[in-house]
């Protein structure tokens, strides 16, 4: 269990890449690695299965895996003994994946106040579009005017349920149609982000890149 021992969301996949359910992990004894499913799923129907680990430290990690010792358990949920036999692919966190958000995601952005502010902090914030995120970072459109270095947050929903977002701005772009109208990119990358939140987008940017590459 020591490869995993911060993980505990996986999704499971038959060899074909298609999603079975999703399931929880666990450690089990002697260091086993204890998958817990739907009771829905019916292991003997597949020799292998393909599992994506999300792991908050070493980041994304499909292996090719075995589900033996069905256990049942209560709330129709069953746990395996879950034996890693291959590596297949890992992404890690310095090596995030970013993914377009399909017609861009309208977030509201906040600030805080800062000594020196030329803009104006308002309690319900700003209009601004998410155009790729990964689990590490953001771009974002807006019009308002930031600098690098300057952190803001915003709630983006479009994972499945609302994860909340602090990022600190890396770089800014000027998106600006023309000198009346003023549009800023800002690359962000996340801050004190939780585990929890982590996997969550680290589950959603795979997910979509998966859809991506089958719809190429």
């Amino acid at each position: 269990m020591a490869i995993l021992q911060n993980c505990t969301k996986a999704e499971v996949y038959d060899t074909n890449g298609t999603l079975l359910c999703p399931a929880t992990v666990q450690s089990g004894p002697m260091d086993s690695i204890l998958v817990i499913t739907p009771d829905s799923l019916d292991h003997r129907e597949h020799d292998l299965f393909r599992i994506v680990f999300y792991d908050p430290v070493l980041g994304v990690l499909t292996c090719r895996c075995e589900l033996s010792a069905p256990l049942d358990l209560p709330d129709h949920m069953t746990s395996y003994r879950c034996e890693i036999l291959e590596r297949l692919n890992q992404e890690q966190r310095r090596q995030d994946v970013k993914v377009s958000v399909a017609a861009g995601a309208e977030v509201t952005i906040h600030v805080a106040r800062q000594p020196g502010d030329h803009i104006q902090v308002v309690k319900d914030g700003y209009p601004a579009t998410v155009l790729n995120i990964s689990a590490g970072g953001v771009y974002l459109r807006t019009a308002l005017p930031l600098q690098e270095g300057r952190r803001l947050w915003f709630d983006f929903k479009g994972a499945g349920e609302t994860i909340p977002l602090t990022a600190q701005i890396l770089r800014v772009d000027d998106l600006s149609p023309h000198p009346a109208k003023q549009v800023f990119g800002y690359g962000c990358h996340f801050i004190d982000l939780p585990a929890r939140y982590e996997s969550q987008l680290r589950s959603y940017v795979f997910r979509e890149e998966l859809r991506r590459r089958n719809r190429d």
